[in-house]
């Protein structure tokens, strides 16, 4: 893989800088809507309401950056790659990337402004206007375009994570346009139709964006072993396959509600038992983590992200394995045990994935001696966000539970309705706590990109030549 020295970014490094400050803003605002959202549920909503918010206004601002905050997040590795192996864009390809990010930020803007308008469509992870998701889409088609101008469509001999990556982009075009059928009069007009498309849509839309976070790690995996051995084994490419099929039939299990075929949730179930063996191989992972020599000071953080990556893939797995099962599915379904599981998704293996790749881009960019790369508090705020998270999951497992036991048994349900009272302001005090961890880390990471695009040169240096490797000290792929 082709390197650019770490000491001059370049126009190749600054567009990998820009895109992770839009993702780390991303974030930044997908923890601050989830911060206020929750406030909601406290004795502190009615100050919340006089200044003009409320739920139905933080709720889709909270989802729909959460969204752009895994998609930014993987496009800026995926940019990466891309510049490491051709060089800094230049010519129609910087057009078209400038073109992208002025969409984007336009689009960004627009759904803060409108949502706090009050201008909202109701709809899951679309909530903002079809407007604004033209932008979006048309920026993406960019994206796309300049990707497999580089990567191009054959995947002979390409490594795992191109394979990913080439079925990312496309899914989510595909799926993000579903999403929006509702705007058809033909679909809205049809209930069933419209719920049966919308779930469907997402199941594989968040399937599209675990793609790009799933690639982005093996990418980065192998840029901290040195070697990109994995990347081009059996085990990857069967993972990959799972993935795949899974990402396309994961969703039967939020329709078995509905009046569908009774083979869509046959398939959907039998696809998940599949998952069995991903969750053996995360968990064998996990084990050999225990293993390990400990990482150079300068990669402690990624590889610490990296290992909080296995432990809650190997916990997500085995939760939507049993989720699956259509008995635990009907006492759960519309739960807090559902949120749980999506937000420990979202946050405990793309959030850490992601995570991970900012602090690794960190170190490339601003280098290895820079605060955000080396402070020990840094590696410390790592384990807290694990034991915080565990703990605000299980506060939403078992407010999940006490529902789903009230709701079949009746009156014979345990009475948990002490835990009930008290859930909210449990939920809060561990949640905004989280959340100003995670905040701290993604202002030192914003810091470090700040100070790389203000350092950096006015032109890109030479890339390295295939038979002239960088060292890997001085190696990055922007």
């Amino acid at each position: 893989m082709v390197g650019v020295q770490v000491n001059a970014i370049g126009q190749g490094g600054r567009s990998v800088a820009i895109l992770a400050l839009m993702a780390l803003g991303a974030c930044a605002l997908t923890l601050l809507g989830g911060m206020a959202a929750s406030i909601v549920y406290t004795s502190w909503e009615p100050s919340l309401r006089s200044s003009g918010l409320t739920l139905q206004h933080l709720r889709p601002i909270h989802e729909s950056f959460a969204f752009a905050w895994v998609f930014l997040g993987g496009v800026t590795v995926v940019h990466a790659w891309l510049i490491s192996l051709g060089g800094p864009f230049c010519g129609a390809e910087r057009m078209r990337f400038r073109a992208m990010i002025a969409l984007w930020l336009t689009a960004g803007a627009g759904i803060i402004v409108s949502l706090l308008a009050g201008r909202f469509t109701g709809r899951e992870y679309a909530g903002y206007h079809p407007a604004f998701g033209a932008m979006i889409l048309t920026g993406w088609a960019l994206f796309a375009w300049n990707f497999f101008a580089r990567a191009g469509f054959s995947l002979r001999g390409k490594p795992v994570y191109v394979w990913m990556w080439t079925a990312a982009i496309p899914l989510f075009a595909i799926t993000f346009l579903e999403a929006n059928a509702y705007t058809l009069e033909w679909i809205s007009r049809r209930p069933l139709r419209d719920i049966a498309i919308q779930w469907k849509a997402n199941g594989v839309m968040v399937g599209s964006f675990n793609l790009l976070a799933y690639g982005s790690m093996m990418w980065i995996a192998g840029k901290m072993r040195g070697n990109d051995s994995y990347a081009h084994s059996t085990t990857g490419f069967l993972l990959f396959a799972v993935g795949i099929i899974n990402t396309f039939t994961n969703y039967g299990h939020h329709t078995f509600h509905l009046p569908q075929t009774a083979w869509v949730h046959w398939v959907s179930f039998l696809v998940s038992m599949i998952e069995v063996i991903l969750l053996a191989k995360v968990t064998i992972d996990l084990w050999n983590l225990r293993r390990k020599a400990p990482p150079a000071p300068d990669l402690a953080v990624p590889a610490r992200f990296a290992s909080s990556v296995t432990l809650w893939t190997c916990l997500m797995l085995a939760s939507a394995i049993a989720m699956s099962v259509p008995p635990v599915n009907s006492l759960i379904h519309g739960t807090h045990i559902v949120t749980a599981h999506a937000m420990g998704t979202m946050i405990g293996i793309d959030s850490m994935i992601l995570w991970c790749a900012m602090s690794w881009a960190a170190r490339q960019l601003a280098g290895p001696a820079h605060a955000a790369v080396r402070d020990p508090w840094m590696r410390r705020a790592v384990t807290a966000l694990d034991h915080l998270l565990i703990v605000f999951l299980t506060l939403f497992a078992i407010r999940g539970a006490s529902a789903g036991l009230a709701r079949q048994l009746g009156p014979s349900a345990p009475d948990l309705s002490r835990f009930v009272a008290a859930f909210p302001a449990l939920m809060v005090a561990v949640g905004f706590t989280f959340a100003s961890v995670a905040l701290w880390m993604v202002a030192r990471w914003m810091g470090a990109f700040v100070r790389a695009l203000r350092t950096a040169d006015a032109e890109a240096p030479p890339t390295a030549s295939e038979g002239t490797p960088v060292p890997d000290s001085d190696r990055v792929a922007v």
